[in-house]
């Protein structure tokens, strides 16, 4: 059977955080059972077309997963087992908001076979908190403590160039998180993207880019001598913990994307659904039919190279102009290893920079 991660994109938040700029929608009951219908309804679709898979991954990711009911829950996990190889799959990931977590919701989540919690934690400072609409350092310190007692797998994530906040203010964060001990850590620079609105741009103009790129390097460098192996461009883990889903779409193996706004790669088509909560319960129900816009793709080397680059696997050297590659030595911003060039922490601050000099020359 052909091997395939699943994402599930559950778009409804309690509320906008400043800086989001991924598709979601407000919380409202009615809106989600019609969601969970047409997503139970896509998913048998689905795999009826792409035909017997086995499930490597799955990871359910928003919006904020953790606002669905329970009996929500059991529905998904109902048409998505089927398709789970005997032993399970290799991981199983929620996102989860620390605001919705508490003892019984994440025992609920485990006994779904749930092997993997990724906290959205951004900021452990109050000001910050307050800046990017997040709840306060409290609640994520019990969330964090429940989590962290019943997951062999934890991962937090941590934004940088916070405003009104400082360079100690990133320290202090990260030095409390790594007293919890956490398998992974996904670090994000803010940067504008996606559909903002004027609420979004306008916080992002308080976003001092430089400082993004001066956090990011010193928090690069704490990780390392806490023993974290920088495995992708914002991704650092404890051996063994690098994330099994995200290396699919790096590697450019098969995954399956269901619910609003999200995305899929199966034998080199890529698709994805319209981000629109309304438009898909709408075709999913009447039609079976998601409004599917089909992605014609760019320039494969330039993909390939930027995929490649993003991790620390790299590519291989000798397919790349001699020149080129010496100069992104010389400038600091790779190096090579086992005949692989792999970048620098300051190299992933250019990484669209270095792909275009290396992929102009040559297909790599």
């Amino acid at each position: 059977m052909r091997p395939l991660s699943l994402y599930i994109h559950v778009p409804f938040c309690t509320r906008r955080c400043s800086y989001c700029s991924f598709y979601h929608v407000p919380k409202e009951r009615e809106r989600e059972r019609a969601f969970v219908d047409a997503l139970v309804d896509e998913i048998a679709v689905a795999f009826a077309e792409i035909g017997p898979v086995s499930l490597r991954t799955v990871f359910v990711g928003g919006g904020t997963p953790t606002v669905l009911e329970r009996h929500e829950w059991e529905r998904v996990l109902a048409a998505i087992a089927p398709f789970f190889p005997h032993e399970g799959v290799e991981e199983f990931t929620v996102e989860m908001n620390p605001e919705d977590v508490d003892a019984r919701v994440v025992d609920f989540l485990r006994g779904l076979g749930v092997n993997r919690a990724s906290l959205g934690i951004q900021s452990m400072d109050a000001v910050g908190q307050k800046v990017l609409k997040r709840c306060e350092p409290e609640v994520n310190e019990r969330a964090i403590d429940i989590v962290r007692d019943r997951f062999d797998n934890v991962s937090f994530d941590v934004l940088l160039g916070v405003p009104k906040t400082t360079v100690d203010d990133l320290f202090a964060t990260l030095r409390g998180l790594l007293a919890k001990a956490p398998n992974h850590l996904s670090v994000y620079g803010l940067e504008p993207g996606g559909d903002m609105g004027d609420e979004v741009e306008r916080f992002f103009r308080a976003v001092d880019p430089d400082r993004v790129a001066d956090e990011y390097l010193e928090a690069c460098s704490i990780l390392a001598g806490a023993g974290y192996h920088h495995y992708e461009v914002s991704n650092f883990a404890r051996p063994g913990f690098e994330s099994r889903h995200n290396r699919v779409y790096w590697d450019g193996d098969d995954y399956l994307g269901v619910g609003p706004a999200a995305h899929s790669s199966i034998g080199g088509e890529r698709f994805a659904n319209a981000p629109s909560i309304d438009a898909y319960v709408a075709r999913w129900g009447r039609e079976h039919l998601a409004a599917r816009l089909r992605d014609a793709g760019g320039d494969e080397r330039l993909e390939s190279a930027m995929l490649a680059l993003r991790t620390d696997r790299g590519i291989a050297r000798e397919a790349c102009e001699t020149r080129a590659v010496e100069d992104i030595i010389d400038d600091g911003l790779a190096i090579v290893e086992k005949g692989r060039i792999r970048l620098t922490d300051r190299g992933y601050l250019v990484l669209n920079d270095v792909v275009l000099r290396l992929v102009s020359k040559t297909p790599c």
